[in-house]
């Protein structure tokens, strides 16, 4: 299911960023602007332009940054379930929640209830693939101009 239709990764972008905590992880990427586009409006036409966006997950319980990239993602699990490459989407009924609530199960603070708040979101980038298992996410105001800035702006905060 795909969620912050409004936003798209730029396929045509630097590597995005990843940074985290105990409580929180941030990705921060260039978005594609695509209402500039050329007369063909291929994806592979669009003119770059720098936004940056960044996300914070909240109360995160794991993620992953990594394989496939948007050439491999059909050999994704997801893949059959309509994952798309740069769209941000949410699993509904998570075989990795499930993994995470039967592993939970086996410790001594045990909440079964924690386990029905988490959201399963998915991220195919360019190069790699974000995934994270979180109570929810923000979409942060008051970007910096630069991926730099922004990265030593959030890099404060974890």
């Amino acid at each position: 299911m795909a969620i912050l239709e409004n936003i798209k990764c730029s396929a045509a972008a630097p590597t995005p960023k990843v940074l985290a905590n105990e409580h929180y992880v941030y990705l921060i990427f260039y978005v594609e602007d695509i209402s500039v586009q050329d007369a063909e409006n291929s994806p592979f036409n669009r003119v770059p332009v720098d936004q940056i966006a960044s996300i914070r997950f909240n109360r995160y319980a794991q993620y992953k940054f990594g394989n496939p990239n948007d050439e491999s993602l059909e050999g994704h699990y997801y893949y059959e379930l309509g994952l798309e490459p740069f769209i941000f989407q949410e699993v509904i009924d998570s075989d990795w929640i499930e993994d995470l609530r039967a592993l939970d199960a086996l410790g001594p603070m045990h909440d079964p209830n924690q386990w029905d708040q988490q959201r399963h979101i998915i991220i195919p980038l360019k190069d790699s693939c974000f995934e994270v298992v979180c109570n929810g996410f923000t979409l942060l105001d008051d970007t910096c101009q630069t991926m730099r800035e922004e990265v030593l702006k959030l890099a404060e905060l974890v």
